[in-house]
């Protein structure tokens, strides 16, 4: 009955939106990040989260208002979209045929209905120009208000939420110190919050792009992530370099953020990433030796996969003690290894790609790169989190190529003062544990 009226309310969410898509995904990334899948599991009885039906609601809505809108989509992309249909059958169809199509719901979290929504925003922005800017918008208020979350949580001022849930988790007894906000793992909060850094060129207020990022880099290595750590402060240098203060400035900003990083690791504050850069766990070492498995595993995989979860299995057999903590090599025995090449060639087209687009999003591009190459260091798209929707989102607004100078209005487009905030909605266990220590 819960999961008719979730279905509805979905419905409902894409109707009354259809006129301001910005409110709809809006919706898709407030509730991704608020509930945690176990939690929705829980309280509503489903393995259905409501990211994923809304995402799919907004599809269907899309297209009954007006297919021909999400067809040119597809005829823009039309590399890139048979590829990942090619993978989407690929993986069903192999985890269907080895008995593992239980696991298939992770793959419409994860991957299926992110698509989805990745087609609604290309589609909607053909007569929605400032779409984009608004989603990377909600990006960012939903990333700073786990930044602030984050802060809460550990000074002792705010109680964690989920915790009965969060104390459930296998990793919860040895990294209960991380901070993670309101999502089930510290890193897939340090990857929702290090994507927002780039995202901050898009605010209209220097203040904003000044004091975000420095919030946004506190709360990531408060996660203990050193991946996402290193994204972020790589982004806050991009964001510095592409700046239009002169050299003197630029120079002056660098060293005032190096000191800044070092005074704060040196802090109370920092000694979370330290431990973790000091002593990981062995969780480096049993990665390259995963590496090595995975490279054998490829004799048997390299056409026909095992079935989306085999990975685990095989690593299990290995007495290895964690798991692959990489999708690709994940994928590649679950899949095969060309489905995996084709699905991940398709994810670095789209963020290569330059596209005609309505309104370029300055950091986007950095955003969508830096979160692809951060994803890869542990097992992120083969969990139930909300991970491969951050990326889908990010690659949806992917900016097209730079308009010539004096071409009109799309010249002054990259300038972050030529749009301002737009108002959105401020109320923006797993399959397997997501990653080992990291």
């Amino acid at each position: 009955m819960l999961f008719l009226v979730q279905i509805a309310l979905s419905l409902l969410i894409a109707l009354v939106t259809v006129r301001r898509p910005q409110w709809g995904i809006a919706a898709v990334v407030v509730s991704a990040a608020l509930l945690p899948f176990e939690v929705v599991r829980t309280l509503l009885g489903t393995s259905w989260h409501p990211a994923t039906t809304i995402s799919i609601a907004l599809l269907v809505v899309t297209l009954a208002r007006d297919p021909r809108q999400v067809g040119r989509v597809l005829v823009r992309h039309t590399v890139v979209m048979p590829v990942l249909l090619v993978f989407f059958v690929v993986a069903i169809a192999t985890s269907w045929f080895t008995g593992r199509a239980g696991d298939l719901g992770t793959l419409v979290l994860q991957l299926i209905a992110p698509t989805m929504l990745f087609l609604v925003v290309r589609a909607r922005s053909t007569d929605r120009p400032g779409l984009p800017g608004a989603v990377a918008r909600a990006l960012v208020l939903v990333a700073v208000g786990e930044a602030l979350l984050v802060l809460g949580v550990w000074s002792g001022f705010v109680p964690q939420p989920w915790l009965s849930t969060l104390e459930g988790l296998r990793w919860w007894t040895t990294d209960f110190d991380r901070m993670l906000g309101t999502f089930d793992h510290p890193l897939v909060a340090a990857l929702w919050m290090s994507a927002a850094v780039p995202l901050t060129a898009t605010l209209g207020a220097a203040w904003a792009r000044i004091a975000l990022p420095v919030l946004l880099v506190v709360a990531v290595a408060l996660t203990g992530s050193r991946f996402a750590l290193l994204a972020a402060v790589l982004a806050v240098v991009v964001l510095i370099f592409r700046s239009r203060v002169g050299a003197v400035g630029k120079v002056a900003a660098l060293g005032a953020a190096a000191i800044g990083l070092a005074i704060f690791l040196g802090s109370a504050a920092g000694s979370i990433v330290n431990d973790r850069l000091e002593d990981d766990g062995g969780s480096s070492s049993a990665r390259f030796k995963t590496i090595g498995l995975a490279v054998e595993q490829w004799r048997e995989t390299a056409v026909i996969g095992r079935g989306f979860g085999a990975s685990e299995q095989v690593t299990r057999n290995a007495l290895i003690g964690n798991t692959f903590e990489n999708p690709f090599l994940m994928f590649s025995i679950d899949f095969g290894l060309v489905a995996a090449v084709l699905f991940f060639a398709a994810l670095i087209g789209l963020v290569v790609a330059r596209r005609a687009g309505p309104v370029p999003v300055p950091g986007a591009r950095l955003a969508a790169a830096l979160t692809l190459l951060t994803l890869i260091g542990f097992n992120s798209l083969s969990t139930n989190t909300p991970i491969g929707l951050l990326l889908f989102l990010l690659l949806a607004i992917v900016p097209g190529a730079r308009a010539r100078a004096g071409a009109g209005a799309g010249a002054g487009a990259e300038r972050p003062e030529d749009h301002p905030v737009t108002a959105l909605p401020t109320g923006t266990a797993p399959r397997s544990t997501v990653g080992v220590r990291r």
